[in-house]
């Protein structure tokens, strides 16, 4: 009977060993190993907010808070860990990465790859639900503890004229007496990987580190740019979440899980781009339309020609500037309504 029992679970292991490489293994011919980026909230998720990457969320969180002026993070606990079967049925979300301090802080982490125009208001939304949600109905108030949001974008979500920096960290104050001590359990931080400007420099902080570790991982060759050979070789955490990162690429499954939320996303995302075109068409149609009008109105004191020029121009800057409102890319805009990129800049 042991021997029977041997047998049979010397199979069992055969099979699931052969199950297992396959699925570690997807770096074959017919299926090529791909770089992802780690602002893809799935990728993100699994190098962060694992049970194995502790130490990888506290060195990047105490980077963050440092970066801010604010103390570093003593340890942490991951509160919702990673689990792929979670997100079997997922589309679209993942749930952000949540860890406490010490002291009972609460922190999230989230990565957004792509733009949308109510982003402040979301990461403030959950925020809020993140502090609410530490009372039960009989606790006190007195019980809440600060609760920590880092955004970190792959999109600029300010304006380029209000000049901000690569991190921004936005506390409750009051402006006409700074001299108060500000609300210290509210604290929003966000990073816009886009004004990262160091590409060709070795950071001297642990935040520039890890910013370049982040913006530029997903890149084709990146692993023999030197800037990024000295930063593993002299960071033991951001090695540590390129094991992370590379044991992500080399799961099929993963990979696969991956390829399928892309897919969804990119048709959502088209969808609402196919609506949005034909909302500006019908719009500048519109403006057209209504141009003309008052071109002729004009016509009639000045000149009907110059009138109805300047109406379809004036129609095309007030598209151009509600498109450069909504942070469309200037190129974009130009095509859109005819005018000259110069001119959309000025607006």
């Amino acid at each position: 009977m042991q021997g029977m029992n041997l047998t049979e679970n010397t199979n069992q292991g055969s099979a699931h060993v052969t199950k297992e490489t396959a699925r570690q293994a997807p770096h074959t011919p017919d299926r090529p190993r791909r770089s992802v980026p780690l602002t893809s909230d799935f990728v993100f998720k699994y190098v962060f907010g694992s049970e194995h990457s502790t130490e990888i969320l506290k060195s990047l969180l105490s980077a963050v808070q440092e970066d801010a002026g604010y103390p570093a993070v003593a340890t942490v606990q991951i509160t919702n860990p990673f689990n792929q079967k979670d997100y079997a049925g997922d589309k679209l979300s993942v749930v952000d990465v949540k860890a406490t301090d010490v002291t009972g802080a609460i922190y999230t982490m989230e990565a957004q790859a792509n733009y949308h125009e109510a982003f402040s208001s979301r990461a403030l939304y959950y925020w809020a639900r993140s502090y609410g949600r530490q009372l039960a109905e009989s606790e006190i108030y007195s019980r809440l503890q600060p609760v920590v949001g880092v955004n970190v974008m792959g999109f600029r979500l300010f304006p380029e004229a209000a000049g901000a920096p690569l991190h921004t960290a936005f506390r409750a104050c009051c402006p006409e007496a700074p001299q108060l001590v500000a609300l210290t359990d509210f604290i929003i931080h966000f990073i816009e990987l886009p004004r990262f400007t160091g590409r060709d420099v070795l950071p001297s902080t642990a935040f520039g580190r890890w910013m370049y570790y982040i913006t530029y991982r997903g890149e084709e060759g990146i692993m023999e740019d030197p800037i990024m050979k000295a930063i593993l070789e002299d960071t033991s955490e951001i090695r540590q979440a390129e094991k992370r990162y590379g044991a992500f690429v080399a799961d099929a499954e993963l990979q696969d899980r991956l390829e399928a939320r892309d897919k969804f996303r990119r048709t959502h995302l088209q969808l609402l781009h196919d609506a949005e075109q034909k909302g500006l068409k019908q719009g500048i149609e519109q403006g057209i339309e209504q141009g003309k009008a008052e071109g002729k109105e004009e016509g009639k004191a000045e000149g009907k020609a110059e009138g109805k020029e300047e109406g379809r121009i004036e129609e095309r800057r007030e598209t151009a500037r509600k498109l450069k409102s909504r942070n469309m890319p200037i190129a974009e805009i130009a095509e859109i309504t005819d005018l000259s990129e110069e001119e959309i800049r000025q607006l």
